[in-house]
């Protein structure tokens, strides 16, 4: 069918972080030489996939020997070549701008896998195969752990479990989150998780009346928390420590508490959780950095199109760095494109080729994006409705749709913490 193009226009800003890994290229698609895994896909493999590909990690087998990859080895080259692996939505090409630590593979590396099936899976010499890559590191300092208070076991009923838990973090004084790790209680089933403050009294009514109505720990909440939030932070699959930009930081306001968003996947089983979040904290900033929300919130999606795009546009009120962000969408979702108009130019911000709901995250510019007062920024976001019958409009349930990124942003001139 045509695809169809619906434009909106709004005033105010939104934004926010990420994290992640990369890897190294060695071999050359004109090369002669067959790749070997010990000399070639092995250093692929542990830089990019051994930190969810391992016992106990989030994905259903290892990769951390040659015998676990060969018998993987169909799998990885169809997985890679897609670009379904590794877990990264957004495109690090360089195409629209790069990120830190991204989950990317280089054309080059995607040729040297498919080379190495093809050629036999080639083991090589044991020798060369590289030492499998440490833990990430900890925080250097804990100020704070955010704890789900007592182990939840994802429903069984459901392969991926949303799950809000409403946790008191005690704070007596405002402070200003700068790092945090993410230490799962049982990283095979936990998938990615958002932590989000509840600034307002009415929020956290409105977050223990949820609580009430459901048996057991937390309550239901896919695609967002359902009541009035603010994000703090987030992690994807493998996430680990993640310091926020230096001498900036997100504010925790004393005396509230927070709503901690879980996501359970059990394509593993179902194992019993109590995730913890250590958070680094300071009692000021140089910047009070801000999770905006640049998002189109009047899509309107008719049924039974193959694609549908629908644009929003957001006037900048004051000067800003983007520092990063999260994009999200619901399961109708397959792009995303941000761009910033500037006069009669439209420079790409970012973009998501590939949306795919299960792997969300945030992440970090390789270098930050200067916007300045009275730019423009435009959301595009894609679905297919094809398998819909209805209309699909904005909304946090599960047959509704979203076109949003959270990104991290500080202003140009910041009020005093």
């Amino acid at each position: 069918m045509t695809p169809r193009t619906r434009t909106t226009v709004r005033s105010g800003v939104v934004l926010a972080v990420a994290l992640l890994v990369g890897g190294s290229s060695v071999w050359s698609s004109s090369s002669d030489r067959t790749p070997t895994y010990a000399e070639d896909v092995a250093p692929i493999l542990m830089s990019n996939c051994v930190g969810c590909h391992r016992e106990g990690g989030i994905a259903p087998f290892s990769l951390l020997t040659y015998e676990q990859a060969k018998a993987q080895a169909a799998a990885i080259k169809d997985a890679t070549s897609k670009r379904r692996m590794p877990p990264f939505n957004l495109d690090n090409s360089g195409a629209c701008n790069t990120y830190a630590d991204a989950r990317w593979l280089e054309d080059t590396e995607i040729a040297t896998i498919g080379s190495w099936v093809t050629g036999g899976t080639p083991l090589g010499d044991p020798k060369n195969i590289p030492a499998t890559p440490p833990p990430p590191p900890s925080l250097d300092r804990v100020d704070l752990t955010i704890d789900m208070g007592t182990p939840y076991t994802p429903n069984p009923s459901r392969m991926d479990d949303y799950r809000c838990f409403v946790l008191d973090p005690g704070l007596e004084n405002d402070q200003f989150i700068t790092a945090f790790e993410v230490r799962p209680g049982d990283a095979r089933v936990v998938h990615h998780l958002t932590l989000f403050a509840l600034d307002t009294d009415e929020a956290e009514r409105a977050a223990a009346k949820l609580d009430d109505a459901e048996p057991g720990p937390g309550y239901t909440c896919f695609g967002d928390t359902r009541v009035e939030s603010r994000w703090l932070v987030g992690s994807g699959p493998g996430g680990g420590v993640l310091d926020l930009p230096k001498g900036t930081g997100l504010r925790m306001r004393a005396g509230h508490k927070t709503v901690l968003q879980m996501h359970y996947n059990r394509a593993n089983g179902t194992f019993p959780d109590r995730t913890k979040i250590d958070l680094k904290l300071a009692p000021s900033v140089g910047q009070e950095a801000f999770i905006f929300s640049l998002a189109n919130y009047e899509i309107v999606l008719p049924p039974k199109l193959r694609e549908v795009s629908q644009s929003s546009i957001t006037r900048v009120p004051d000067a800003a760095t983007l520092w990063g962000l999260w994009p999200h969408m619901h399961t109708m979702g397959t792009k995303l494109e941000i761009t910033v108009l500037r006069e009669r130019e439209e420079t790409c911000v970012a973009r998501v080729n590939r949306w795919n709901f299960h792997w969300q995250g945030f992440a970090n510019y390789t270098q930050p994006i200067r916007i300045a007062k009275d730019n423009l920024l435009k959301i595009t976001c894609t679905y297919d409705t094809s398998g819909s019958d209805k209309t699909t409009t904005w909304g946090s349930g599960t047959d509704d749709e979203m076109c949003i990124a959270f990104i991290y942003t500080t202003a140009a001139n910041m009020p005093s913490p």
